[in-house]
């Protein structure tokens, strides 16, 4: 009697492992099939100020709200990384069915009347889309100086950017000599002129308070390698021809 007792106890205890492992393996199979079963249930896009979410929805087949692990995130973020307009994004899954996309947007800078598209702070250039307030590029620019325009025109702010209406290509020149190939002339909304050049393209945003210091309407030099400001009225200007 004493010997079967011994088996039988042998026998529950190597039972216990399997059991847990068991339950383990049943615990996993359930999880991994909610996850696999899990719909989309809360959409958040942030930072998306052209782009409509109705679009953005759209282009990546989730506005009937599908499995959420259907698509991978990288497939996801690809997809949206072809738009023109985006720099970057971000796509996060959650366990409670939430998707959220991060978007970084290219900043429309200016006009190019010479290609007739908008020129997007990414370098990427667009007709798919209509901006309003930016200033318009009237001439043709040589793709090197266009290249290092683009990237310099993205420290000026928003605000000041649409202060300007029309760009103009403008290298300053002694005679046939170039002095500077980076130099532009900005004409902008309030009627003054503005000569900039890119190493000094960031005074743009001390435009408004530099002005305040004038009593009149004229042209703006601020090209000039040291922090001196100069400014001409076109009443002098036109006084100046005169004689």
């Amino acid at each position: 009697m004493k010997k079967d007792k011994k088996k039988r106890i042998r026998v529950h205890l190597k039972l216990k492992p399997i059991l847990i492992l068991s339950f383990f393996i049943l615990s996993m199979s359930l999880f991994f099939y909610y996850l696999m079963e899990l719909p989309i249930k809360n959409i958040y896009i942030n930072g998306a100020t052209y782009l409509k979410d109705k679009e953005i929805i759209e282009l990546l087949e989730i506005k009937d709200y599908p499995k959420l692990f259907k698509y991978t995130t990288k497939s996801l973020e690809k997809k949206l990384k072809n738009l023109e307009l985006v720099s970057d994004v971000k796509i996060s899954k959650y366990l409670n069915g939430t998707l959220k996309i991060k978007i970084q947007e290219a900043r429309p800078l200016f006009y190019n009347r010479s290609d007739y598209c908008y020129v997007l702070s990414n370098g990427q250039t667009t007709n798919s889309y209509d901006f309003s307030g930016i200033p318009f590029l009237v001439n043709y620019v040589p793709n090197q100086i266009m290249e290092r325009f683009i990237k310099e025109l993205e420290r000026v702010s928003n605000e000041n950017l649409m202060l300007i209406s029309e760009i103009e290509y403008a290298p300053s020149r002694s005679g046939e000599i170039v002095i500077d190939d980076t130099r532009f002339l900005l004409r902008m909304n309030d009627g003054n002129e503005v000569y900039i050049n890119l190493i000094n393209i960031d005074r743009l945003n001390t435009y408004p308070l530099i002005y305040s210091l004038f009593d009149e309407k004229g042209i703006l030099e601020l090209d000039s390698d040291n922090e001196r400001v100069v400014f001409r009225s076109y009443k002098s200007i036109e006084e100046n021809r005169r004689e």
